[in-house]
């Protein structure tokens, strides 16, 4: 099960990612029609990224999940009340290897967080419950690297699962390159 749900006993993801000539992208709009699955194959937690817009100064990711899973999903930031770590993730290579080596070093967490949620930051979500919409933050993003979509933390408070563990990450295995 090597999927962004591996990266779930962790609790976070994502590191610096960098350009050899440091450029930041122009402003753009990607539509991306992404489907993937955060959860495994008897419960899902498929996950739809239509777009990603960048502007001078800040950046924006339209999706939508469905919570498949069984049980009701939290979403909180450890030890940052109200907050998220829905954000998005600069990356050196394109592999997914590199996801999961980030995963089991702890370092975890997207380098731009997502300060604006249209409608507001999802969660609870009971099982069978959609959350669509968009978050945004601040921050350049850098042009020609591999940037994924970070999605959490989403926690299970009650018994999680077969293959969940209690506090997850979402990292898209889809990436999208800036120019």
């Amino acid at each position: 099960m090597r999927s962004a749900l591996a990266l779930a006993g962790v609790a976070m993801l994502v590191g610096c990612g960098s350009t050899e000539t440091g450029r930041t992208a122009q402003p753009q709009v990607l539509r991306l029609g992404w489907h993937e699955n955060c959860g495994t194959r008897a419960n899902p937690l498929p996950i739809e990224t239509h777009r990603l817009a960048v502007g001078e100064r800040r950046w924006r990711v339209e999706l939508s999940f469905r919570n498949e899973t069984g049980v009701t999903l939290f979403v909180m930031r450890p030890h940052a009340v109200g907050e998220t770590l829905f954000g998005l993730a600069p990356y050196t290579t394109t592999s997914f290897e590199q996801v999961l080596k980030r995963a089991e070093t702890g370092d975890a967490k997207p380098r731009t967080y997502a300060d604006r949620f249209h409608p507001r930051v999802p969660g609870p979500l009971a099982p069978g419950e959609r959350w669509s919409g968009s978050f945004s933050g601040l921050g350049r993003l850098p042009v020609a690297t591999p940037i994924r979509v970070v999605l959490g933390r989403f926690v299970i408070t009650q018994k999680a699962p077969r293959g969940f563990p209690r506090g997850f990450l979402c990292v898209s295995k889809r990436y999208a390159r800036l120019h």
